[in-house]
């Protein structure tokens, strides 16, 4: 597992862990597993290193996996209308500065990585 922060170069806390972890700057959307692997939201809460996803690497995700909104509510367990699409991940994907807009909750984006393969338990 990688860890990531601002800082080129630098190394993760070592948590009791024998890895070293390499620290990445990452700007561009993902496009691979790996390329979801290496960003900072990708990180356990754990390790002090985790930061929450944009709504462009929710949505990236989401495309890159083939997952409608109603497909990612299914994996994650939150309300949806077969034919609306879910009010939840909706809110998920959008903008911070619009007043619906709600932050993914950390379980919610972990066990999308894990069900994409990003990250394993």
């Amino acid at each position: 597992m990688a860890y990531f922060n601002q800082g080129a170069g630098a190394k993760a806390p070592d948590f009791n862990m024998s890895e070293n972890n390499t620290i990445y700057n990452v700007t561009s959307d993902p496009t691979t597993i790996e390329g979801f692997a290496n960003r900072p939201c990708a990180n356990s809460f754990a390790s002090g290193n985790y930061q929450p996803p944009t709504l462009e690497e929710l949505r990236a995700l989401r495309k890159f996996m083939g997952w409608s909104q109603n497909d990612v509510a299914k994996i994650v367990g939150v309300s949806f209308n077969p034919d609306k699409g879910s009010t939840t991940v909706r809110r998920w994907e959008t903008a911070s500065d619009k007043k619906d807009s709600r932050e993914i909750p950390y379980a919610a984006w972990r066990l999308l990585l894990i069900h994409a393969g990003v990250v394993s338990i």
